[in-house]
């Protein structure tokens, strides 16, 4: 489990592993994948979070959360 702080910025790589180290943790709970790349060639990464053993993700209610970019560009 990664130990998060709060008082700092994290850069990409940190931020990758980091996210990936909650979905080893916790398969069921949280999935990662990448939706896509950015203009710079990097992962766009989604977090999934949801308890599967409850059933899919898309057949539940969600919520959007976007971070780790800078205002107005979603």
């Amino acid at each position: 489990m990664p130990d998060i702080r709060f008082d700092t910025y994290y850069r990409y790589d940190d931020l990758t592993s980091h996210i990936k180290a909650f979905a080893e943790e916790y398969p069921t709970l949280m999935q990662v994948e990448s939706i896509g790349k950015s203009y710079e060639g990097r992962d766009i990464w989604l977090a999934k979070v949801t308890n599967l053993e409850t059933g899919p993700d898309d057949e539940k209610p969600a919520l959007w959360v976007d971070g780790n970019i800078h205002a107005t560009e979603v």
